[in-house]
């Protein structure tokens, strides 16, 4: 049996852009709630958005919702509104590629999300999007997920570890952080991942174009590529 067979894999996957086209359904919240509020008000809502990120230094929905809220006269439509986003429907913004790329992984290893964002909404889009039931509700959401390494290790026991991400910066942190063995796969899909050079970026072990080529990724690559392999002849 090879190195790669015996070395137990645990695989951080990644959500906004990674598994999920976040940039696609925040376009269709912008559209729906130009709809609702008008373009200035969902103009308005946007700054709200980003002047809480910058105090927070994270996405908090709620906290802006609350916020934005304040400056809405009527009743309905801060309900509405909150619904929007809280009922919004993320399993159509999937990629292709995500269902059959958890379901591989998981004859791989394990598999859980790992996700940067406010807990209750973040929460709400794992889990309407049917993702948080593709890997059995194991799935972790922190304001900044390289914070929380240690307990994710101790939570998931694995010889080598796999990160999985859209976002550059989150790989280069947890790189730094994670001392465990591990390889990151760099996925080249959204604004963030935009920002990268082009090609295999240096940054991550492994590059790919979408989610969906992630299936096509050997198993002893993973473990090849990665720092710190485990051979436990």
């Amino acid at each position: 049996m090879s190195v790669a067979r015996r070395t137990r894999l645990t695989f951080f996957v990644d959500v906004d852009n990674t598994l999920l086209d976040n940039d696609a359904a925040k376009r269709e919240m912008d559209r729906r709630m130009a709809v609702l509020i008008g373009k200035r008000g969902s103009e308005r809502f946007w700054e709200v958005y980003e002047e809480v990120r910058a105090e927070t230094t994270m996405v908090d929905i709620p906290r802006t919702l609350a916020r934005y809220s304040a400056e809405l006269s009527d009743q309905a439509t801060r309900f509405l509104l909150a619904d929007l986003f809280m009922r919004f429907p993320f399993a159509q913004f999937l990629f292709p590629g995500t269902p059959a790329t958890v379901a591989h992984l998981r004859t791989l290893g394990g598999v859980a999300i790992l996700s940067d964002g406010d807990a209750i909404f973040q929460t709400a889009k794992i889990i309407r999007s049917g993702l948080a039931a593709a890997v059995d509700g194991y799935a972790h959401v922190y304001a900044h997920k390289e914070e929380h390494l240690d307990e994710l290790t101790g939570a998931f026991p694995a010889d080598h570890y796999v990160l999985i991400d859209d976002k550059p910066e989150v790989i280069t942190k947890v790189a730094a952080r994670l001392t465990a063995p591990l390889t990151t796969v760099f996925v080249r899909q959204g604004k963030y991942a935009a920002k990268a050079p082009s090609g295999n970026w240096t940054g991550a072990g492994l590059t790919v174009e979408s989610i969906g080529d992630v299936r096509a990724i050997d198993i002893g690559a993973y473990v090849a590529v990665g720092r710190g392999t485990i051979d436990r002849t």
